[in-house]
């Protein structure tokens, strides 16, 4: 019972937490956009769950100690940052200068469930947003593993709807995209949010 009280009275803040850090604009809920835009709602599905499961693997490493030795060789960390940092300006760049949209339409454009999941691991946000959710909502001693799935549990389903929303929006706005001059201005926009996504990293 004391168990249950002492879970219980972290999840508002927890919740509040998981949605700031989910719902706003990231590499994450960018390319979903990017990706609803495209090919629509239900194609981009495997990339969404692909993203969710890579978050619980980030969960699994950060939850058993990992999150500990980065804490503790904070160069470590940094260089991880860098490393994504550098991959998501890749993506920024390739976003803002993608071929017409006709040539953008194959499969092999679309982001699926092993890209999300892995991206993830380079991902500096969502590193720093599972490793800040462990430190906070984590409790001491039995109630360790416990916090920790009730937190990884919470962040995945905030995530899920904060990250279908993105997604279901490009899905929508794919509509407006009818002249390939919109498309341009459209992923443009999307890499300008990516790079300001990346800077406010090293802020």
């Amino acid at each position: 019972m004391a168990a249950q009280i002492e879970l219980s009275s972290i999840l508002i803040p927890l919740f509040l937490f998981t949605l700031l850090a989910t719902a706003t604009p990231g590499p994450n809920n960018t390319l979903l956009t990017l990706s609803g835009s495209r090919f629509g709602y239900r194609q981009t599905l495997p990339f969404l769950f692909g993203i969710r499961a890579g978050i619980t693997g980030l969960f699994i490493l950060m939850g058993s100690g990992i999150g500990g030795i980065l804490a503790q060789n904070p160069h470590w960390y940094f260089y991880l940052k860098l490393l994504g940092a550098a991959y998501l300006i890749y993506l920024a760049v390739k976003m803002a200068f993608s071929r017409s949209h006709k040539q953008q339409s194959g499969a092999a454009n679309l982001i699926g469930f092993r890209q999300g999941a892995l991206l993830q691991f380079i991902n500096p946000k969502s590193m720093m947003m599972v490793l800040s959710c462990i430190t906070a909502f984590s409790l001491p001693g039995d109630l360790y593993l416990l916090s920790v799935i009730q937190a990884c549990l919470i962040f995945n389903l905030v995530g899920l709807m904060s990250n279908s929303a993105w997604t279901l929006f490009g899905s929508l706005i794919s509509r407006f995209l009818a002249t390939e001059l919109a498309r341009q201005r459209f992923n443009r926009f999307l890499a300008i949010l990516t790079l300001i996504a990346v800077a406010l990293l090293f802020i």
